[in-house]
């Protein structure tokens, strides 16, 4: 362990900020072989509030890369939907727009993001003229086409609904909108990254343990199941603080890491590491049988 980290987790234990050593885990469980005699030891469900521990921190890192590379992205197409579409009006059953010539709106990076809008018109719109006009929407007075994967276009017919009041769609919606999804995002992005993480974890967890318990054999250290799995939870701290860090600096988004066959192997390869001198510290520490 690094110089002090004891003293300060024994002061900080004493006045009840912290349950011992929970904080510092992460820490001790990258720079110190000798923290893994204590985990081998430890219960299991300290070992997976620990898991519930990194889950937090990782998903707060998600949440920062979302805030970082998603949410300009989503800003940008809620400033270009108010700059681009214009104000239409739903009553009784019919769109409108101040002057409800044709428009084609598109993207000006994504240019399979692309409608057109022609309130003047009442005609069914035939699939082919979405596909000549390289939109995946037309808007008519009374219908809203869109274009499904295959070629298939489906009919939205909106004078079968008419509305009881006037309704608005223009930049004010616009910005309502996006600041209501960012809003809800958050706490999403979160949940659901705390959530896969755990899981993910879990599962890696008793891959690891396998490996662990080869390891095991090899040393002939003699360790029973639970120690095996404490440690290979533990171990996996380093690639996770790594992906974290990946994350902020490089903007890999989260579990990108997953979907690479490279960095898997490099995953594994460091985490047996961490296995196996762990699995090899507790076996020299634990008695000889005479």
């Amino acid at each position: 362990m690094l110089p002090g980290l004891a003293d300060l987790e024994t002061v900080l234990g004493s006045v009840g900020l912290l349950n011992l050593t929970m904080i510092l885990d992460p820490l001790n469980a990258i720079t110190s072989v000798n923290f893994y005699k204590k985990v081998a030891g430890q219960g299991v469900g300290r070992t997976f509030l620990y898991l519930a521990y990194l889950g937090l921190i990782y998903s707060i890192f998600s949440t920062l890369w979302f805030k970082m590379h998603f949410l300009p992205l989503q800003q940008e197409a809620f400033q270009w939907l108010e700059t681009n579409v214009p104000s239409i009006t739903y009553s009784n059953g019919r769109l409108t727009t101040p002057t409800n010539e044709r428009v084609t709106v598109r993207h000006p990076r994504l240019n399979w993001v692309a409608f057109t809008i022609d309130t003047s018109r009442t005609e069914l719109v035939a699939p082919q003229m979405l596909r000549d006009n390289k939109v995946f929407a037309y808007v008519t007075a009374n219908a809203v086409y869109i274009m499904q994967p295959g070629g298939k276009v489906e009919v939205f017919d909106l004078s079968k609904e008419p509305s009881a009041k006037p309704a608005v769609i223009d930049a004010k919606l616009w910005r309502q909108i996006d600041q209501a999804v960012t809003w809800v995002e958050y706490p999403l992005v979160l949940v659901v990254c705390l959530t896969t993480f755990f899981f993910w974890k879990i599962f890696a967890a008793l891959f690891f343990s396998l490996i662990a318990s080869m390891v095991n054999g090899l040393a002939a250290a003699g360790l029973a199941y639970k120690p095996l799995f404490n440690i290979s939870v533990y171990a996996q701290t380093l690639v996770l603080a790594l992906t974290g860090i990946m994350m902020i600096v490089r903007g890999i988004p989260p579990f990108f890491h997953l979907l690479v066959g490279r960095l898997n192997l490099i995953s594994i390869v460091v985490t047996t590491v961490y296995i196996w001198l762990a699995v090899k510290k507790n076996a020299a520490a634990a008695p000889q049988a005479a």
